[in-house]
């Protein structure tokens, strides 16, 4: 071919990676790239890529036989003894084949660390391991995978600041520079961080201080860093609406910030959706210990000694958040004893025992929430919940009257002023005494409302609360036998913890913590836990279970600042009307029952594990009563001093004649 006059003296080598007369079909894929949608990155080029860049992800492939893992253990910590590094990183690589064997031949288990993550096939994952678990190092791996596999692809390394942007984008241009990838564009400024790849790939950092700054793209990967401390409204509104334009894929990285946050609830949801779709769920969740996984950086495990000198100079919960994993619940959580697989099963209505509504009223725009309970001698059981906002009292009711429990009749016609009902199956309506209006008008309508009489401050009724959530008896002596069971592997006599250094006793309390985390909770552990909860929620209670996980004090500003004993004003509205019922109704614990009464134990069937709900049943020889008490000849004068009185709606046409 001639080139014309125009194009004398042109260089067109320089217009494509490959030379020559190919540089127009460079072009012609990277367009073509841009008018399909983006074909998710498969494990397969992931571990591809990763061989091609020289880079080799941690983890192992763990059997699920017990005795195999812990001999697969012995062995890690046998290697993380050679004191030369390169040969304890041949023998390490050389046992991560070994157990890549172990699943090529079918053995059943899973992989860990960054091998787990690499391999999954989620189009959303969301990785919650401690600090320096190779969380950001995997990601700008994956990052430059993306790129380099898929022409024209777009990826962004978020973050909720431009500094913590930073950490990402460095990591991005180091392995560039490491391995002589080409770029057509470099940009790295305080306010704009861009790398655009020979083959069109675009690396862009994105602040997400501003969630409008992403209007208009359309994304193909998105790597959020530290992702527990974005808002909600950032995923919804900046991420998710520029993965959705191209079937993009998005991997959140983040050690723990608490509970209750967004990373938080969307690492529960992810765990909920594997448990109902398993390999096909969308979301997948990754959650270890640094030392469990990190072999690079904790060759020892927990007994790498830097870590081991944290463990000894960190707050155990502090500890357990930033290196082992585990969100740092108890620190600001009011009830820090309710843990979901105690406390939440299914919990049928019982017909032979009334019905007990605990109310926190609300005007609004805040949840107007009814808790429905029923009482057994040994357990308080809640059955159902209503959680309903920009609601009426009137409307709250009538939602009430469809559920199965509710037994009224109505007896007004749908002309009158006020609905009214004649109420069977509720013996109590414990309502606040702050809007003692709400009472009246519960009580018009003909339901047993009545309201506290001297209400307690929050703080004085979250003690009687937290005693129906674990008997502190019964857990005091698991807890002591937890330490014991340690104190002996040291060495030293039963109870002596007290005699240890300050610094060994936190060592001690963080492998206690963590031997109870909620990860750790299966077979006796578990069902002693169940025996010490004098409280059940029906997994359908999805409000009232969330404020329990999400019912929180103010966080400090210091260390060594002394908590508000009053909890935000925030996921409270559940938390308000069971505090409203324990204070009315538990106050009296410890008084004798008459023996008309029957235990919950007795007639429900608890579950073993999370696999075999089997729903209770009474037991038809039992004829269930309230029991009687002094307490309860407490609620009787209680009742007596709120007696509705007749009460008769006027018209008002008839008035203003």
């Amino acid at each position: 071919m001639t080139q014309t006059a125009a194009f004398t003296g042109l260089d067109f080598a320089r217009l494509g990676k490959r030379g020559g007369a190919d540089w127009l079909q460079d072009w012609e894929d990277r367009a073509a790239a841009r008018l399909v949608p983006f074909q998710p990155i498969t494990p397969q080029e992931r571990l591809e890529s990763f061989r091609q860049l020289n880079f080799r992800p941690h983890g192992m492939y763990v059997p699920d036989d017990e005795d195999a893992q812990r001999e697969l253990l012995r062995r890690i910590a046998h290697v993380g003894t050679y004191q030369i590094p390169d040969q304890r990183l041949r023998e390490y690589h050389a046992l991560q084949d070994e157990t890549e064997r172990w699943e090529q031949q079918g053995v059943l288990g899973h992989w860990i660390g960054q091998q787990a993550v690499a391999r999954s096939n989620a189009r959303f994952r969301i990785v919650a391991w401690g600090r320096r678990g190779g969380k950001t190092t995997e990601a700008a791996m994956e990052a430059i995978c993306a790129a380099k596999f898929r022409p024209r692809s777009w990826i962004w390394l978020a973050a909720p600041t431009m500094k913590l942007v930073s950490r990402a984008f460095d990591k991005v241009v180091e392995c560039v520079r490491d391995n002589d990838l080409k770029w057509r564009t470099f940009r790295d400024t305080t306010q704009e961080k861009l790398i655009v790849l020979e083959n069109g790939s675009r690396l862009e950092g994105m602040s997400l201080e501003n969630i409008w700054s992403a209007a208009g793209a359309a994304i193909d990967l998105a790597i959020i860093d530290e992702a527990a401390q974005i808002y909600p409204e950032a995923w919804s509104r900046a991420i998710l609406p520029p993965l959705t334009d191209r079937n993009g894929q998005a991997l959140l990285i983040s050690s723990w910030e608490g509970e209750g946050d967004f990373f938080h609830q969307k690492a529960l949801d992810a765990r909920a959706d594997m448990a109902a779709h398993g390999g096909d769920a969308a979301w997948e969740m990754f959650q270890d210990a640094s030392y469990d996984i990190n072999f690079y950086a904790f060759p020892q495990g927990r007994q790498t000694p830097a870590l081991a000198q944290a463990a000894k100079e960190m707050e155990p919960y502090e500890f357990l958040e930033q290196f082992g994993g585990i969100p740092a619940a108890a620190r600001e959580r009011v009830f820090p004893e309710f843990k979901e697989k105690v406390h939440v099963t299914d919990c049928p209505y019982n017909p032979d025992l009334p019905v007990l509504l605990a109310c926190d009223p609300s005007g609004g725009s805040n949840a107007y929430a009814i808790l429905a309970i029923q009482e057994y001698t040994d357990m308080t059981v809640i059955i159902d919940e209503l959680y309903e906002t920009h609601r009426s009292t009137e409307e709250v009711a009538e939602i009430m009257s469809s559920r199965a429990w509710f037994k009224g009749v109505k007896i007004s016609n749908d002309g009158d002023l006020l609905p009214r009902w004649e109420v069977e199956g509720i013996s109590d309506m414990i309502c606040d005494s702050a809007q003692p209006e709400e009472m009246r008008r519960w009580q018009r309508m003909g339901f047993p409302a009545y309201i506290i009489e001297k209400k307690p401050q929050v703080w004085e009724r979250i003690p009687v609360t937290r005693n129906i959530i674990r008997d502190p008896v019964r857990f005091f002596r698991l807890y002591r036998s937890r330490v014991n069971m340690i104190l002996e592997d040291m060495g030293r006599a039963p109870d002596s913890d007290n005699e240890l250094p300050v610094e060994e006793q936190r060592a001690l309390v963080i492998e206690v913590e963590e031997s109870l985390n909620d990860e750790n909770l299966v077979g006796e552990t578990l069902a002693y836990l169940r025996s010490c909860a004098r409280l059940r929620v029906d997994r359908h209670c999805l409000y009232t279970i969330a404020e329990f996980k999400q019912y929180s004090y103010p966080k400090r500003r210091q260390l060594n600042q002394n908590y508000q004993e009053k909890p935000r004003d925030w996921m409270d509205h559940s938390m308000d009307a069971l505090g409203y019922y324990t204070w009315v109704k538990k106050r009296f614990e410890g008084e004798p029952e008459a023996p008309e009464s029957y235990s919950y134990l007795d007639t429900h069937v608890e579950p073993t594990d999370d696999s075999d709900i089997t729903r209770p049943k009474p037991a038809p020889e039992v004829v269930a009563r309230m029991p009687l008490s002094r307490g309860r000849m407490f609620m009787d004068h209680v009742r007596t001093a709120h007696k509705k009185g007749e009460w008769e709606p006027q018209s008002y046409l008839a008035v203003a004649r």
